[in-house]
C-alpha cells in the first residue's frame, strides 16, 4: 500500500493544532473566572465605551477611558462587597454565638436535628471567612494581593482588547468559517441578550446595593439606638440581590426589618420610636425599592430569555461553580436558549437563515415588509451596531 504522504502531514498538522488548542483549553479552565469576568465587564463598559464614539475618538482611547471610568472601580465595588458581606456574616455568627449552649438550646426547641453537623459547618464558615478575609500570615496575604493583582491585569487586559479588536475578530470568524449564515443569525441574537442581562441586572443589583446601604446608613445617623438597623452593610446587599427578584424581591428584605424594629420599639415601651422606623420603611420603598427599579427594569429585559429561570440561573449558578457561576449559568443559559431558537432548526431542517420563509409574528414584528437576507448580507452587518442595547 502506498504511503500518502501529503495525508500523513496533514494529520501532523492536524495533530500540533489539537495539541495547541488543548494547552489554550487548560490555561482557560484554570482562568475560567477570569475570563467569565472579563465577558461580564465587557458587556458592562460596552455602553460607556460605545458613547464615547460621539467625540471622534480612537477605540484604542475610548476603550481605555471606559475601563478606567468605569471597568476598574466597577471591578473594585464588587472586591469590596464581597469583602464587606464576609465581615458581616462573620460578625451575625459571632454575635449570636453559633458555639454557645443558648444557641444549641433554641435549635433543639425548634426541632433542628443533627445539631452537631450544622455547628461544624457554621464554624467552617467562620474559620474560612476569616481566613480570606485577614489572612493568616503576612505571606499568605502577600500571596493573595499579588494572584489578585495579577487576575485584575488579566481582566483589563481581556477586556481592553475585546473592545477593541472583539467585533473585528468576529466578524472574521463569520465570513471564513460561516458559509451558511447560521452562526451570524446565532451570534446576533445572543449578543443583545447578553448585553441586556449582565449589564442590565447586575448593575440593577448594585445600584440597588448601594442605595440601600447608603438609605440604611442615613438612617441610623438620625434614628435612636433602639430602633437602629442591623449590619447595614449586609442588608443593603441582600437588597440588591432581592432586585433580581422581580416585584417581591426587595420587599423580602426591607418589610421583615422594619418589622422587627417596630416590634422593638413596641416592647420598648416608647410609642414615639414607631415614627422613624415607619420613615424607614417609607423611604426604602421609595427610594430602595420603586426608583431603582423603574428607571432600570425597563431597560434590562431580553427578547428570549425567561425571567424565571434567569432567576434560577442566579441562584444555581453559584451552588455550582462558585461565585464566578453568578455570570457563567447566566451567559449559558441565553447560549442554550438562543441555540434552541436559531441552531436547533439549522440542524434539524438544513435550512439556512437567508432561505427560510418569514413566520406570520416575523412578517407582523417587521411592519409587513419581509426581508430576505443572504448570509453574505447578513455577516456584512456591523455586529458592534446590531448588538446596541
Amino acid at each position: 500500500m502506498e504511503f500518502d504522504r501529503p495525508f500523513a502531514r496533514r494529520v501532523g498538522v492536524g495533530v500540533l493544532v489539537l495539541a495547541l488548542f488543548a494547552v489554550v483549553a487548560y490555561v482557560a479552565v484554570r482562568f475560567i473566572a477570569v475570563l467569565v469576568f472579563s465577558v461580564f465587564l465587557y458587556y458592562a463598559v460596552r455602553p460607556i465605551f460605545r458613547s464615547l464614539e460621539r467625540f471622534a475618538l480612537p477605540r484604542r482611547l475610548r476603550a481605555g477611558l471606559a475601563l478606567v471610568l468605569f471597568g476598574v472601580p466597577l471591578v473594585l465595588l464588587v472586591g469590596y462587597t464581597i469583602a464587606i458581606v464576609a465581615l458581616e456574616a462573620q460578625s451575625i455568627l459571632e454575635v449570636y454565638d453559633v458555639h454557645g449552649p443558648a444557641f444549641v438550646e433554641t435549635l433543639e426547641r425548634v426541632g433542628v436535628g443533627d445539631f452537631e453537623e450544622l455547628q461544624s459547618i457554621l464554624s467552617g464558615a467562620i474559620s474560612q471567612s476569616s481566613l480570606s478575609v485577614i489572612g493568616v500570615s503576612v505571606l499568605g496575604a502577600a500571596g493573595v494581593l499579588s494572584s489578585a493583582f495579577v487576575q485584575l491585569l488579566i481582566l483589563v487586559v481581556l477586556t481592553y482588547y475585546m473592545l477593541v479588536d472583539g467585533p473585528r475578530f468576529v466578524s472574521w470568524l463569520l465570513e471564513r468559517f460561516d458559509d451558511s449564515g447560521v452562526m451570524g443569525e446565532y451570534v446576533h441574537a445572543v449578543d443583545p441578550e447578553l448585553s441586556m442581562t449582565l449589564f442590565g441586572n447586575i448593575v440593577n443589583v448594585f445600584v440597588t446595593a448601594i442605595v440601600g446601604v447608603a438609605t440604611f446608613y442615613a438612617y441610623n445617623f438620625v434614628a435612636p439606638a433602639a430602633v437602629a438597623v442591623p449590619f447595614p452593610e449586609l442588608l443593603g446587599a441582600l437588597a440588591g440581590v432581592g432586585s433580581l427578584i422581580p416585584v417581591v424581591g426587595i420587599k423580602l428584605v426591607y418589610l421583615p426589618v422594619t418589622a422587627v424594629l417596630a416590634a422593638n420599639a413596641w416592647i420598648s415601651g416608647d410609642p414615639s420610636l414607631l415614627v422613624p422606623v415607619g420613615v424607614l420603611l417609607a423611604v426604602s420603598a421609595v427610594v430602595v425599592d420603586f426608583i431603582p427599579d423603574f428607571f432600570i427594569r425597563a431597560h434590562i429585559s431580553g427578547d428570549q430569555t425567561h425571567t424565571g429561570m434567569l432567576l434560577v440561573s442566579y441562584v444555581v449558578g453559584p451552588v455550582v461553580f462558585g461565585f464566578y457561576g453568578l455570570f457563567l449559568l447566566p451567559i449559558v443559559l441565553i447560549l442554550v436558549i438562543n441555540a434552541t431558537y436559531v441552531l436547533v432548526p439549522y440542524v434539524l431542517s438544513g435550512e439556512e437563515p437567508g432561505t427560510r420563509q418569514a413566520r406570520l409574528r416575523e412578517y407582523a414584528s417587521r411592519g409587513g415588509e419581509p426581508t430576505a437576507e443572504t448570509p453574505s448580507e447578513r455577516r456584512s452587518k456591523p455586529l458592534e451596531r446590531k448588538s446596541e442595547p
